[in-house]
């Protein structure tokens, strides 16, 4: 079982209405995206509070978890932050590179802020709702939204087959750990390589064996969720 799905099924809101809590996951996504940045900060500074409360779980892992995204964060607002222009006049500060000058102004400045507190404000609302729905509850959400079968059905096996991926890898990388497979940068290349190309022969093997046990149980092409 995934960490993340642990918690979800351990948490102290498990016997809540999983529509509820999608509701007010809802809220507090659509207050994060629309809501001035004031909004946004004293939503992400009461959501984490009461995850870590709900969900149980350590301010250290789940800071963990909050900083995984931070690197594309960071790319995205560099990107906004800097601007390039021929006319440094509009620039706070900057530097010039031939004819150009790279530079931050006080509307980069305040947008890449937007963004950010924008950003965590969604981000904590989204682990929120992930650490306290598990996937049993979420499908019933899914039916009461009335999202086709389906996708449905799809997301159940996706759900499944991270299972099996993260299992058979890990079964592999411990084999070529133990056989001193990483030990080296050459090693590691060639051990990579040989756990991609083992990984999706064994996956395919269990998704084969999973079709014969579907067709020995009769599947008609749909599953009774």
């Amino acid at each position: 079982m995934l960490t993340i799905d642990k918690y979800a099924y351990q948490n102290r809101w498990i016997a809540f209405s999983p529509s509820g809590k999608a509701l007010f996951y809802l809220a507090i996504l659509i207050l994060s995206l629309t809501g001035p940045v004031i909004v946004q900060a004293l939503l992400f500074l009461c959501i984490v509070p009461l995850t870590l409360y709900v969900v149980k779980i350590h301010f250290k892992l789940y800071l963990k978890w909050l900083l995984l995204p931070f690197s594309f964060l960071l790319f995205s607002l560099l990107s906004i932050l800097i601007s390039i222009s021929k006319d440094p006049s509009s620039f706070i500060t900057s530097i010039s590179i031939g004819s150009f000058y790279f530079g931050i102004s006080e509307v980069t400045i305040t947008t890449a802020t937007q963004v950010f507190f924008r950003s965590i404000a969604c981000l904590s609302a989204t682990y929120f709702f992930v650490l306290t729905v598990p996937v049993v509850q979420l499908t019933k959400v899914m039916h009461q939204i009335f999202i086709p079968k389906i996708l449905i059905e799809l997301t159940i096996l996706i759900y499944r087959f991270i299972f099996i991926f993260l299992e058979e890898a890990a079964a592999i990388r411990k084999a070529q750990r133990l056989r001193f497979g990483y030990y080296g940068l050459k090693n590691s290349y060639r051990s990579f390589g040989m756990l991609v190309n083992t990984l999706f022969n064994r996956v395919m093997k269990r998704y084969n064996e999973m079709v014969i046990t579907l067709d020995v149980k009769l599947y008609q092409g749909e599953f009774h969720i």
